[in-house]
This record gives structure tokens, C-alpha cells and sequence, in this order.
């Protein structure tokens, strides 16, 4: 019964801080708020990608990492030079492939 009501509780807690949101809508930011919110898009999608990098397989090794290394300088050369995602793309999932062969 006791966990029933912490469900009840951390559900309640959440729906009101989403809501909070609407009840107390401004139609901008405050300023201090605004120049944070520019950087939380950048800081989250440097969260995804270094871990996913440099641990691919929730641990640094040479097998791992140097694959994802390179083909993520390919996939940037390939995009700097076409400006086609996709070349970008298979070119780095070529790279990926042909690096990982080596590693093993």
C-alpha cells in the first residue's frame, strides 16, 4: 500500500510541474531563464554523442572506440566537402565497418 501511494504521489508531482507551465504561461522567458535555454540543446546532444563515441560498448577500448572515432571524422569530412547527409552517412557506416575488420 505504502509504494501505491509514492506512485500516487511522484505521479501527482509530475502532472502539477507539467501543468504549472501552462497555468503560469508567460509569453517569454525570463531573461536569466532565456540565455540558459540556449545552451541546453547543445549540452544535451554533447551528452548523447561523447558517451556514445568514446564507450560505444559502455567501455573505452581500442576496439571500440577508434571505429567510432574514425568513422565520425569520416562522416564530418564527407558532409564538409558534399553537404549530402547521406554520403555522410554510408560513407562513415563504410568506415565503421572497415575499421571494426581491422580492430578484431
Amino acid at each position: 500500500m505504502r509504494e501505491l501511494l509514492v506512485l500516487v504521489a511522484i505521479g501527482a508531482g509530475t502532472y502539477v510541474m507539467r501543468t504549472a507551465f501552462l497555468v503560469l504561461a508567460r509569453p517569454e522567458p525570463p531573461a536569466p531563464l532565456a540565455r540558459v535555454l540556449l545552451h541546453v540543446g547543445p549540452a544535451v546532444l554533447g551528452a548523447i554523442v561523447v558517451p556514445a563515441l568514446l564507450a560505444p560498448h559502455g567501455a573505452v577500448t581500442v576496439a571500440g572506440t577508434v571505429p567510432a572515432l574514425v568513422a565520425a571524422a569520416g562522416a564530418w569530412v564527407l558532409w564538409r566537402r558534399t553537404r549530402n547527409l547521406p554520403i555522410a552517412l554510408f560513407g562513415a557506416l563504410a568506415l565503421a565497418l572497415l575499421t571494426t575488420a581491422v580492430f578484431r
